[in-house]
């Protein structure tokens, strides 16, 4: 999940589950909304965008990280489908909308990189100009009221099994004052050797675990102040789901916020 693993970041996400999960709530979201162009920011290895793409959007995907445009680029041309990709920031989103966006997309806990309430309120106001009047915004980060007043301290982890080996993912919490610092720690243990018709563990010969650390941190975001530069921003009919099923947010117990605002025309 971070430059520094190995390990490319598709390997802890199930794509399959995920867009299956998710799909249907954009699909009809854009179909209400009237959506034709999508503008993805941190947009990640860009199976989103991908996806957007596969059913007829036209959509610009922009990242920090070359990386994960490198990866974007793979992605789409796998999947036969034309999305540009190119990097950036939340503060350049309008710097790509040389015509208005019907839907400007924030994913995947991007977000909370900003540095504060006013690396947040610049960069919403950002996403906000990229948007056609009645446009719509999406934003998915993790539920950061729970995070603080549940004092959360890790994440479920992942593991994942690969031809090479296994592989570990964790993300520790630690609490500090305006965010949080994540730890993100990736296990890896590659399989030397493998006898077949010989059960577990005589059949595995493994190398040593490896640990690969990174560090980041989150300013906090609690539902309550999404919603305020929201407004500030000139995005109304602000609505928040605990997950893609369209259900409302509990804030004491989701994982995650799903928000979804238009622009005032």
């Amino acid at each position: 999940m971070t430059e520094d693993s190995r390990l490319p970041y598709d390997v802890f996400v199930d794509w399959d589950a995920r867009l299956s999960r998710e799909m249907p709530f954009f699909e009809s979201l854009f179909e209400q909304v009237g959506v034709r162009r999508v503008l993805d920011v941190g947009c990640g290895s860009g199976m989103h965008a991908v996806s957007f793409a596969k059913s007829g959007l036209e959509v610009v995907g922009i990242d920090p990280s070359e990386g994960m445009l490198e990866s974007a680029r793979t992605n789409a041309d796998a999947a036969g489908v034309d999305v540009r990709f190119e990097r950036g920031v939340f503060d350049d989103a309008a710097r790509f909308a040389s015509a208005p966006f019907d839907a400007v997309i924030a994913l995947g806990n991007g977000l909370p990189h900003v540095d504060g309430r006013n690396g947040l309120r610049s960069a919403i106001e950002s996403l906000a100009s990229a948007l056609r009047d009645g446009g719509v915004l999406v934003l998915h980060l993790l539920n950061h009221q729970r995070l603080a007043d549940a004092n959360v301290r890790m994440l479920p982890p992942k593991h994942r099994s690969t031809p090479e080996g296994d592989v570990v993912f964790v993300r520790v919490i630690d609490h500090v004052k305006g965010g949080f610092v994540f730890s993100f720690i990736t296990l890896e243990r590659a399989i030397v050797g493998q006898r077949e018709g010989l059960p577990f563990p005589d059949d595995i010969e493994a190398a040593p675990w490896e640990l690969h650390e990174h560090r980041s941190l989150h300013s906090a975001m609690p539902p309550a102040l999404l919603a305020s530069e929201l407004e500030r921003a000139g995005l109304g009919e602000i609505e928040m789901f605990g997950d893609h099923t369209g259900r409302l947010l509990d804030p004491e117990r989701d994982e995650s916020v799903i928000v979804v605002a238009r622009k005032s025309g």
